[in-house]
């Protein structure tokens, strides 16, 4: 895909799953897992960018490319950091999340391909039942007309729907969409949600949002693990 680039943000420390990019899933780490599925998409680079020398070394062993960025304040800042490292490369900057180890490459291929204004993102969200939403961690979004993002919250909405839209959180930016997320002020309802994207909304950022029949589990929870590692040994 050409002017594309995947960036996968691993930090080593998590609150609930310790370690998590480097977890084992049926004899491979979680974040070669990630990478796998998405080099299968082509990108023009696909880069690992970490605050830890045991997921470079992790990374760069199995043949793929990572950068150290230190400390950063999110995995877009983070995802940022690297891109600058890497001398700012591609039309389209991809976030990929290092916790999808079910990534296939026709989520990479549906960003790369819709149309972006220069000030726009793009991400992806599929559908799920109400039931399934009322966790917390399970972040849903409403949509206008034109797939453009309405809201995000860890809320069910809209009320009283029997199926709901789950946001899957990886982005496609461009590189000027990319510097005003980051240097984006969050806003009251980006603060009380805890969600970062509420905030580039708040200050005129535009999401579309392409719907799919997306089989995505991202890992939070050893629970949410031993799910993927079943999926991999069935498949």
């Amino acid at each position: 895909m050409a002017g594309t680039v995947v960036i996968v943000p691993a930090r080593i420390e998590s609150t609930r799953l310790p370690g998590k990019p480097l977890a084992d899933i049926c004899g491979r780490s979680m974040i070669l897992r990630v990478l796998d599925g998405a080099s299968l998409a082509e990108p023009d680079r696909l880069v690992v960018a970490t605050d830890s020398r045991l997921i470079e070394e992790e990374v760069v062993s199995a043949g793929y490319e990572a950068v150290l960025t230190g400390a950063a304040e999110s995995g877009t800042h983070r995802v940022y950091k690297a891109w600058e490292m890497l001398g700012r490369p591609g039309e389209r900057i991809i976030n990929l999340q290092g916790d999808e180890p079910m990534v296939q490459p026709e989520w990479i291929q549906a960003l790369a391909e819709e149309i972006m204004p220069p000030n726009s993102v793009v991400t992806l969200a599929r559908q799920i039942s109400a039931e399934s939403a009322m966790d917390s961690s399970v972040v849903k979004v409403v949509l206008n007309s034109s797939r453009e993002a309405l809201y995000f919250s860890r809320s069910v909405i809209p009320w009283g729907a029997d199926f709901v839209l789950q946001h899957l959180g990886l982005y496609c930016f461009t590189p000027e969409s990319l510097s005003r997320c980051v240097s984006s002020v969050p806003g009251s309802l980006s603060r009380s949600e805890r969600l970062e994207q509420l905030g580039w909304m708040e200050n005129g950022v535009a999401i579309k949002v392409v719907p799919g029949n997306w089989n995505a589990l991202g890992v939070d929870t050893p629970a949410d693990l031993e799910e993927v590692r079943k999926w991999f040994t069935s498949c």
